[in-house]
């Protein structure tokens, strides 16, 4: 009799509400084998291990300091090996898993995929509670990014192959994070999720979105519904993250092989993110300011942390899991 495999949970945190957190960590625990939490807050509340003491598979890593979602992974990741974890899934502090998402997430890819690609994740479906809209999967057309709705579908499929996954709810085999590394923790935030699935893709593994795998998740400080060519769901962020994605965007195309079409998608969105905000969002100055920072980084290859007073950035740690 083969023995059930093992999964242990990651949620990183950040100053997290500690009654939105009980939401999620009681929503997932009973889900996995272990759950740990990796906290990136500063000055960590004493409290956090104990907001939910029901829990006798909750475990807590306190780094001292906000190292970014990366190092924070790749430590989440380092603890799970050492427990003998088959498999890890990350979760953001608001990323609510719907009951048995995990399930499903294992479920389909032991009898759907393993015995026809070599996969290196799963993830579910999300929807955002503020807007009730549930997410689309990216995949491929003829070698193009397309968006994948299901239920524009007559005959949708439960699982497609994907071009990416966003970080949060991702169900990734151990062996694959043995093979082809973690997370790049210079990257600290923005890409981070990117990058990974780009560089598995490369080495030839297929990554999974399974739509019957659920998930409630907040992309964004806020996200507003507009309409461009149809309606759509634009994420808000602060202008500090604006340096981040751009300059990740840049440091990713150096980092890891993408053919023309894909560096073209990433740098046109680039394109379109400016544009939007820089005509429609507030602080148009400071993110201006971000954005043209962000390019002089990536451009000379600067990674770490930002301080965005000094603009200048420091390294983050580096963990066994980074690639070289």
């Amino acid at each position: 009799m083969s023995k059930l495999p093992k999964v242990v949970a990651i949620v990183v945190t950040y100053n997290p509400h500690l009654d939105d957190l009980v939401a999620v960590l009681e929503s997932t625990s009973p889900q996995v084998d272990e759950l740990v939490v990796v906290d990136n807050t500063p000055n960590p509340n004493p409290k956090l291990l104990d907001c939910a003491p029901r829990l006798n598979n909750l475990n807590l890593v306190t780094l001292g300091d906000n190292l970014g979602i990366a190092h924070a992974h790749n430590v989440g990741i380092e603890w799970a090996d050492d427990r003998g974890a088959d498999y890890v899934m990350l979760l953001d502090q608001d990323s609510k898993p719907k009951s048995g998402m995990v399930a499903r997430l294992l479920n389909n890819l032991a009898t759907n995929y393993s015995k026809k690609f070599e996969v290196a994740a799963v993830g579910p479906a999300y929807e955002d509670p503020r807007t009730g809209i549930r997410s689309y999967f990216m995949v491929s057309r003829f070698g193009f990014p397309f968006r994948y709705k299901p239920e524009r579908k007559k005959d949708p499929r439960a699982l497609v192959t994907v071009s990416f996954l966003i970080s949060s709810g991702t169900l990734i085999l151990m062996r694959t994070l043995l093979e082809i590394g973690g997370k790049r923790s210079g990257y600290f935030i923005d890409h981070v999720d990117t990058e990974w699935c780009l560089r598995a893709r490369a080495r030839g593994y297929h990554l999974v979105g399974a739509h019957d795998a659920l998930m409630e998740h907040s992309l964004g400080d806020e996200v507003k519904r507009i309409w461009f060519f149809y309606m759509r769901s634009v994420a808000y962020h602060s202008p500090l993250r604006d340096y981040y994605m751009f300059r990740n965007t840049l440091l990713m195309l150096k980092d890891v092989h993408v053919n023309l079409i894909w560096r073209i998608f990433l740098l046109s969105r680039l394109v379109q993110f400016a544009a939007y905000f820089l005509i429609f969002a507030q602080q148009r100055r400071q993110r201006l300011r971000m954005m043209l920072l962000g390019l002089y980084h990536g451009l000379r290859h600067v990674s770490g942390r930002l301080d965005p007073v000094t603009g200048q950035c420091t390294p983050v740690p580096r963990t066994r899991f980074d690639p070289s």
